[in-house]
């Protein structure tokens, strides 16, 4: 196994790499449904991929072709069989996912950070720890002149052109220098100069040694004349895989003639069209079957044992393949927890909108219902203050993180698998990154709020008004998170308060636990609500607050003591610590379900 020992070096990004050869044989895949049983993808493909040559990957839509290159990359396991051999051994799958780069079409990135931002980030999470901070910048300066990314490199991801955004998801891989690298459809969405420039780009990465391979979806014939070999795929079997030059010859040897100044990809494109009913494409398909095969049975994706411990043959997936990081959690969490409070500070929308809206709505709330806490007459005018007060902090926080979390989890998913960072890193730096906003906002309202509105001018009344608030952003904030993560935005935007306005009309405001039936009144009890109004009730009310003060004309006032009013409300005594401990659990019993929600959501991304 000495030749599938080659790992991606740090440095020399235009040095020539090690040669290597990926053959590759009868390669099938089949996707499985319950009604129709199999449906064949690929079949039987054959082919060779050498290092210092670029090679493309053309066929129509609907061929297989990104199927093709997820198996040969190794992000599709499960259903693949055939043989793969790297320098004529076994291909190792955990060492050659080491030594091999993806770049899929949609190669999502963070879009608020820099072009130099970003490639640190890749540097600090996928180099070893040991490498000097002036090494990786020296390799980010490489990355940024050979991909000519100089003019952008302070650019915010959201600003760059799309050849900009392809170059920068190459250097982003770039950075650990894979001798072996993957890139499904990377002309995609770019005009006729900026796919070129990409192509360019590409071949030379090629020329420096390495095995580039990319799916391309009918390329100009200008376009077509980099890429140094071919591989033609329709109805997922190969008519050809070989020299580009060599292509139209081949082709010709089975009748297929090209016209004299015909682009050769759309020729290529054209005979594939015609393959199901045309005989002499099962020429080309025969004759390259015999060309790379060197083995006459199929055999089976070849896995480390050590990779099959505790796992189920019929369930082999990414999971078990994933990469392992190369520094430690401390590291990864400090950096994580950097790039997160760098975003969330630069998102207009998740500070500086959500900011002003608190304050805007608070000074509203104290203009409406201006210094009513003191006055008995307007008892119950302030408790409805105090439950609104509960409604906007809790919609304020909850769905705002709904559109906030959806953002990057595409690339949390990638980065996870590639194995940049543990989920624990991830998970704790989100939590932690977060905590800044959903402590500052709480404050900023209930700030202005408790005074504009005349409560009690007492610290620890404030105090306890404000651990409530607190409590309440957290809970809002982490159901947001957690349905945004699992459920599409629309469902997630409505399953939020459908699920969690039927718990306010067990709150206590809308009707008295005692008059609730008998079956409804356990409903109380889960009601994290019902805590919340409970806390501030007695955060306002309770601890001998005594008589209130009766500004009425008629100097009649019904609830003339704070006691008499919370004992209608059935919330007499002092146990506030009851509330906030209650409110604590159901923070912790969230976080617990963000950490399995973000389990689910990566097992989920490899159905």
């Amino acid at each position: 196994m000495a030749d599938n020992a080659v790992q991606a070096q740090p440095n020399g990004l235009g040095q020539k790499q090690k040669a290597l050869e990926l053959h590759f044989s009868q390669v099938s895949y089949s996707l499985q449904g319950a009604a129709r049983g199999s449906t064949p993808i690929i079949n039987d493909a054959c082919g060779v991929f050498k290092s210092g040559r670029l090679t493309a990957i053309l066929g129509p839509s609907g061929a297989g072709k990104s199927t093709l290159l997820n198996a040969l990359a190794g992000f599709k396991l499960q259903g693949v069989t055939g043989q793969f051999l790297l320098n004529g051994r076994p291909r190792d799958i955990m060492s050659f996912r080491k030594m091999s780069a993806y770049i899929s079409q949609n190669f999502v990135m963070l879009n608020l950070l820099t072009v130099e931002e970003t490639l640190r980030v890749s540097a600090d999470l996928k180099m070893p720890g040991s490498t000097v901070s002036q090494e990786k910048q020296k390799i980010i300066d490489d990355i940024i002149d050979i991909l000519q990314l100089q003019s952008c490199r302070r650019t915010l991801v959201k600003n760059l052109s799309g050849g900009e955004h392809k170059r920068l998801s190459i250097g982003i891989e770039l950075v650990t220098n894979p001798p072996i690298m993957f890139f499904d459809e990377p002309t995609s969405g770019l005009d006729c100069v900026g796919s070129y420039q990409v192509i360019c780009h590409l071949q030379r990465l090629a020329h420096d040694g390495r095995i580039v391979v990319c799916v391309v979806h009918q390329p100009g014939s200008r376009l077509f004349q980099l890429f140094d070999d071919v591989l033609v795929l329709a109805h997922g079997e190969v008519l050809y895989s070989g020299e580009q030059r060599e292509m139209l010859a081949t082709f010709a040897q089975s009748g297929h003639i090209c016209p004299q100044y015909y682009n050769p990809a759309d020729f290529a494109l054209e005979v594939c069209s015609q393959s199901s009913t045309t005989e002499r494409c099962e020429s080309l398909i025969t004759r390259n079957k015999m060309m790379h095969s060197t083995a006459s049975n199929v055999v089976k994706l070849q896995v480390d044992e050590e990779t099959l411990i505790d796992v189920h043959k019929d369930s082999l997936d990414l999971a078990h393949l994933r990469g392992k990081e190369q520094v430690n959690f401390w590291t990864q969490l400090s950096v994580l927890l950097r790039r997160h409070l760098r975003s969330t500070s630069r998102d207009m929308f998740a500070v500086q909108m959500r900011l002003v809206m608190h304050v805007v709505v608070a000074l509203l709330l104290g203009v409406v219902y201006w210094q009513i806490g003191a006055d008995a007459q307007k008892i119950v005018s302030n408790v409805s203050c105090l439950f609104f007060v509960i409604l906007f902090v809790f919609a304020g926080n909850a769905m705002p993180s709904i559109l906030l979390c959806m953002q990057d989890s595409a690339v949390f998913i990638r980065e996870y698998y590639n194995g940049w960072y543990s989920l624990g890193a991830y998970y704790l730096s989100k939590v932690l990154a977060d905590l800044p906003l959903q402590l500052t906002c709480p404050t900023m309202f209930i700030s202005i709020g408790y005074f504009m509105t005349g409560q009690p001018p007492e610290s620890q009344r404030f105090a306890m008004c404000w651990a409530m608030c607190v409590m309440t952003a957290f809970i809002g904030h982490f159901i947001g998170v957690i349905a945004g993560s699992l459920f599409p935005m629309q469902l997630a935007i409505f399953l939020v308060p459908s699920a969690t306005i039927p718990f306010l009309l067990f709150s206590g405001f809308f009707i008295r636990l005692e008059e609730l039936s008998w079956f409804l009144r356990p409903i109380c009890d889960v009601s994290f609500f019902r805590y919340i109004f409970e806390g501030l009730m007695r955060a306002i009310y309770g601890y001998d607050r005594g008589e209130l003060e009766c500004r009425a004309t008629s100097n009649f006032c019904y609830y003339r003591t704070a006691e008499h009013f919370l004992k209608d409300f059935q919330m007499q005594g002092d146990e506030f610590g009851w509330d906030l401990a209650v409110l604590g659990m159901f923070v912790l019993l969230l976080l617990l379900a963000f950490f399995v929600t973000l389990s689910t959501v990566i097992r989920r991304a490899l159905r």
